[in-house]
């Protein structure tokens, strides 16, 4: 049965892996501390400001609505995987039964029927992981290119020429950090952005 044994292993190895809105705590990069500024401070008008990319999409609406999405389909995928699982491991335990009162002949030719059919569930169950995973890449991209007019409106009111990403910044004041304002702005003006990347079609 070697011809077909490697199949519960291929299976398993079709997790939904849907990891690509976060990241790992070890692989995280922290953002640069803040110094604050003195209580007297007016937040004026500063030529640089400061956004975190991440903590913007996880904080809006548009980002906890993908990240639902994320959760919900994963775990549509993760009951499939195992249904699907399942099924072939009785298929697998009945042909076992049967190969003692087979011919050796008929019995190869069945179990490598069963290996292409294996083989190929596992290509379909990988290739629903990867179309989610590309939805959620082209989601969060239509996420930043529908910010960018809204973030270069709040460079223009506040006086700046660039906005930098705040993990790249070694040291920075809280005053120059448009991350929560800009949140507000985003919600306000896009919503959670349903429907602007559909979902994959079902496989």
């Amino acid at each position: 049965m070697a011809v077909y044994r490697r199949l519960a292993v291929a299976l398993l190895l079709v997790a939904p892996g849907l990891a690509l809105a976060q990241q790992s705590p070890q692989d995280a990069v922290p953002p640069a501390p803040a110094v604050q500024p003195p209580a007297d401070a007016v937040r004026s008008a500063a030529p640089i400001l400061t956004v975190d990319q991440d903590v913007l999409f996880a904080a809006s609406d548009w980002g906890q609505r993908t990240q639902r999405v994320l959760d919900e389909e994963g775990g549509k995928i993760e009951a499939e995987n195992e249904r699907l699982a399942s099924q072939l491991s009785a298929e697998e335990a009945t042909l076992t039964e049967q190969r003692g009162t087979m011919d050796p002949a008929e019995f190869r030719k069945l179990a490598e029927a069963f290996d292409t059919r294996a083989t190929e569930v596992r290509r379909q169950r990988a290739q629903v992981v990867q179309d989610l995973n590309a939805w959620a890449e082209a989601d969060r991209t239509a996420f930043y290119r529908a910010a960018r007019p809204l973030m270069a409106e709040m460079m223009q009111e506040r006086g700046a020429v660039a906005v930098l990403d705040r993990r790249t910044v070694f040291v920075s004041m809280d005053a120059i950090d448009m991350t929560q304002a800009l949140v507000a702005r985003l919600n306000a003006a896009l919503g959670d952005g349903a429907g602007t990347v559909p979902l994959p079609g079902p496989k």
